[in-house]
């Protein structure tokens, strides 16, 4: 199961839940399950509409996410909108991305700033990414639907959550669940044109991969986090060396 403990770098040591809290987190999907249709929710613009609203006719790909996450709830919406990005499939007409927060609390503004830097610009995917927010009870009702079981970290006011992304037939119906970090676009394209005829896919206990931010439990990050840190460092410190060579090459030249 991939779990994303959204919870900052600075966070002090001491746990905000324990290992046995932890325990619960889970995802647990239902093939074929029928979302909640009628549950209002809200866009960054102010409409509100019930879920059935914002389906539009076509097959919708979902995440659940704590808008003020600071570590991995950001990069999976990146990977999940790039991933789409790639499918070669048209936003709008073939699909839409829909993402909702877990904490009531969040606003417009929270939503709105997660939207505008992770969301891929390619594709008109922008116009076509439904930042989402709801009612703690109808959160709650729409976690249950999707099979996601989540724990709130008082202490530090963020969610540990299973990350996953689900795709949703246009009619409301959950057809798969994805990983939102290791997605694909050639295994997104064949789930969505599955949705988009009513097909439930290939069902999964497969979202194995490891999401976690920052170990509430223990208060540091987890070897799947820190390899990913380690990456993103190491391909910055090549480009900027790439650059300083360039620049250093170009000054030569110019004597």
């Amino acid at each position: 199961m991939m779990v994303c403990a959204c919870l900052a770098v600075s966070l002090p040591a001491q746990a905000g839940v324990t290992s046995s809290e932890l325990g619960q987190i889970a995802l647990a999907p239902r093939a074929n399950a029928l979302l909640p249709l009628l549950v209002p929710m809200s866009d960054v613009s102010g409409r509100t509409a019930p879920l059935r609203s914002w389906l539009g006719g076509v097959p919708t790909v979902w995440i659940l996410a704590d808008y003020t996450c600071e570590t991995l709830c950001g990069p999976a919406i990146s990977i999940v909108s790039n991933a789409l990005a790639d499918t070669g499939l048209r936003a709008g007409e073939d699909y839409r991305l829909i993402v909702v927060g877990f904490d009531p609390k969040d606003g417009v503004a929270q939503a709105l700033a997660m939207k505008n830097e992770q969301v891929s610009q390619r594709g008109g995917l922008p116009e076509q990414s439904y930042f989402l927010r709801a009612a703690g009870t109808d959160i709650r009702t729409l976690s249950d639907a999707f099979g996601v079981r989540t724990i709130y970290d008082r202490e530090h006011d963020q969610f540990a959550h299973p990350a996953a992304a689900f795709v949703v037939t246009p009619e409301g119906r959950i057809s798969r669940a994805l990983s939102a970090l290791s997605v694909d676009a050639a295994n997104l394209r064949l789930a969505l044109v599955e949705a988009s005829q009513g097909r439930v896919g290939r069902w999964t206990d497969q979202v194995h991969l490891l999401c976690y931010g920052f170990d509430p439990a223990s208060g540091v990050y987890t070897l799947a986090a820190s390899r990913l840190l380690l990456a993103a460092t190491s391909i910055s410190v090549i480009v900027l060396a790439l650059l300083i060579g360039l620049l250093f090459r170009r000054e030569f030249a110019a004597r």
